[in-house]
């Protein structure tokens, strides 16, 4: 893999100018540290995603409101109005009722009552059900709106984040980040607006009409008992979801750990099969699913115990009011009537339960969201961006330090800088190889120059200008990189290799491709430049994806060019094409090449050594093999192995 692609898991520090030190930065692998906000104002900062769907959840509010009032008034009201005329009481019917029944109908209406009872009840239900409809579809709507809004928040921002933040976060976490915990969001927020207008306006519906009811009979005992049970059902919600947050904070992360071990898996088949892995990696993922399923039954336990809590206390009091109300003469109608409006105020509470369940659960997701956008960026835009000079490539490295961050349990002590004031300067048109044992520095120095990280100490100048004064994308605009191992994306051959300038024509893109000696092969595919690589070009060899990338290079025609080793998957045939290919592409531009092999070397004009973070030798090959004898040391041992190999 790419070492530009795979430096150290620990990160740069902030940026700092030349002599600054970097203040302290959190060290935690995946850190996610709760807000000391809780409840609703933990959503505060994030209403602006509610902005697109402000009518979708006006519309659904005043539906609810609609369904609520039906249902917690409507519906005991239907009740005791009608039963006593389905049953034929005609002493029990409220006097309402036959008054309107005889200006309707006329004398004629105690015939025709039950007609009218038989409409009404269906009625009241289609009220009911529209508003339903309505609000459960407006409210859905309103939850994608916003899901779609946090999710591209949360994308964007990880496309801006700097490369020591991936490096210190597992890709499969930050997935589950993006993917799970938003959708969790999305549900709160369905959640919320569906139910926080409808079952309290239920619940004070139900509870209104009770006691409007229970003092039109002279039953405010039953009224009163029913209405003093209601808050006692507030104790077993609020004892469950101190549990509950715990616990879906603790299933986050567990989820963001599967995630990671699934992707890890699924991205590296070759290595897991080639070294017989599958066990080693099954006991991982079976330790998190086993995990992830204690956790989750503790929080159905907790959900699963309230309900029942809240039955029993809604019983106790139900029945202790049944009792003094009948003892105070309540009727058959009103004992339906009441039995059903206190029905009605007990099944909100219950409902009530799980928005408060739901938001505390959305806290963990929530903490999971804002690790992201809350991520310092190691590497900001300037205060006043500047964009380089046309032509500008000489540049600059003016006492250079380098550290990464240290890892969990270290501190900058125990570790030795990656760069140690390396000072030079590169002349547009120079070829510089860049050589030396792994780990001496090299792909440090050149991540440098995209401004990727920026250094710890000392600065790097492009045409005079600190790389930390330019607009970050313009500068990497001017500067083109060869990763040993390039990324290919699930794209067409034509879309990968117009990466490199997506302005580009078609006739542009084949040119490059010629130029990189990939025409032929990509014009033998079925469908030509329009073929489907696949997901990482995994169906392509080593040598192919590094063409692309060449080709992208030279689609680019960017001043600045990086090669990590841009010919170590080739055979010796592809090779001298290539090499003839890079010694165009290197013409009036300041290359440099990450040098693992002599043999890619041949035509630079200047080779740095590196030596424990530090530029010990610089000129080309004669002087440097007579001068220095880190460098002879390299060149022997190579020119000695490569023998070794021919005579093999």
């Amino acid at each position: 893999m790419s070492k530009l692609a795979q430096k150290p898991s620990h990160a740069p520090g902030p940026e700092h100018h030349a002599g600054s030190v970097p203040p302290p930065v959190s060290h935690t692998a995946s850190p996610t540290p709760p807000s000391p906000e809780r409840g609703l104002k933990r959503y505060q900062r994030h209403l602006h995603h509610l902005r697109p769907a402000r009518w979708h959840i006006v519309g659904g509010l005043i539906a609810g409101g609609v369904f609520a009032v039906s249902t917690g008034a409507g519906l005991p009201a239907v009740m005791n109005y009608l039963l006593p005329i389905f049953f034929n009481q005609q002493d029990k019917i409220d006097p309402k009722v036959v008054e309107f029944s005889r200006a309707l109908f006329g004398e004629a209406y105690v015939e025709r009552l039950l007609i009218l009872a038989c409409i009404g009840l269906p009625l009241i239900f289609v009220i009911r059900g529209v508003a339903a409809l309505l609000n459960r579809y407006w409210i859905n709507q309103a939850g994608f709106i916003v899901l779609e809004s946090l999710r591209l928040e949360v994308y964007t921002r990880l496309l801006s984040l700097p490369l020591a933040f991936f490096h210190r976060n597992k890709a499969g976490d930050l997935n589950a980040r993006l993917m799970s915990d938003t959708d969790k969001i999305k549900n709160v927020v369905v959640g919320i607006s569906s139910d926080v207008v409808t079952q309290p306006l239920t619940l004070l519906s139900a509870l209104g009409y009770l006691a409007y009811l229970s003092v039109q009979n002279r039953s405010v005992l039953f009224a009163l008992i029913a209405m003093v049970s209601v808050p006692l059902c507030i104790v077993p919600i609020r004892m469950a979801a101190r549990q509950l947050v715990k616990r879906s904070r603790q299933l986050a992360d567990q989820g963001g750990e599967l995630s990671a071990v699934s992707i890890e898996t699924l991205q590296s088949p070759l290595e897991v099969q080639a070294y017989n892995l599958q066990s080693r990696q099954r006991d991982r993922f079976v330790v998190r699913v086993r995990e992830i399923f204690r956790l989750s039954m503790k929080t159905v336990k907790y959900q699963a115990a309230v309900t029942p809590v809240i039955e029993v206390i809604s019983v106790c009091g139900f029945v202790a009011a049944l009792y003094f109300g009948t003892k105070n003469g309540l009727t058959f109608s009103s004992f339906v009537s009441l039995a059903t409006a206190l029905y009605l105020s007990y099944a909100p509470v219950k409902k009530l339960s799980g928005i408060h369940a739901l938001v505390k659960t959305g806290e963990a997701s929530l903490d999971r969201l804002e690790y992201v956008l809350d991520t310092v960026d190691t590497v900001p835009e300037p205060a006043a961006p500047r964009v380089p000079a046309a032509g500008a490539s000489d540049i600059v490295f003016d006492q250079v330090r380098f550290s990464y961050e240290p890892r969990p349990g270290e501190t900058a002590a125990d570790l030795a800088p990656a760069l140690d004031g390396v000072s030079l300067r590169a002349a547009p048109g120079e070829t510089i190889a860049l050589v030396g044992a792994s780990g001496a520095g090299k792909s440090t120095f050149v991540t440098l120059i995209p401004r990727f990280y920026d250094p710890t100490a000392g600065r790097i100048l492009l045409g005079g200008v600190d790389l930390r004064d330019f607009d970050k994308a313009a500068l990497r605009d001017r500067v083109a990189v060869v990763p040993q191992q390039p990324l290919l994306f699930n794209a067409t051959f034509a879309d990968n290799i117009r990466m490199g300038r997506l302005s580009a024509t078609d006739a542009e893109v084949e040119q490059a491709a010629r130029r990189a000696h990939i025409h032929d092969f990509i014009a033998a595919q079925p469908e030509g430049y329009a073929t489907q690589v696949g997901e990482r070009g995994n169906t392509l060899s080593g040598g192919q994806r590094q063409r692309i990338a060449i080709a992208r290079a030279f689609l680019k025609d960017a001043p600045v060019l990086i090669l990590d080793e841009a010919t170590s998957a080739l055979d010796a045939e592809s090779e001298a094409a290539i090499q003839e290919a890079l010694r165009e592409l290197v013409k009036g531009r300041l290359a440099f090449m990450i040098a693992h092999r002599f043999s890619s070397i041949r035509h630079a004009t200047r080779i740095l050594v590196f030596e424990r973070g530090r530029v010990v030798a610089d000129g080309p090959h004669e002087r440097l093999y007579a001068t220095s004898t880190v460098y002879r040391a390299l060149y022997d041992r190579q020119a000695t192995s490569g023998e070794a190999r021919s005579s093999a």
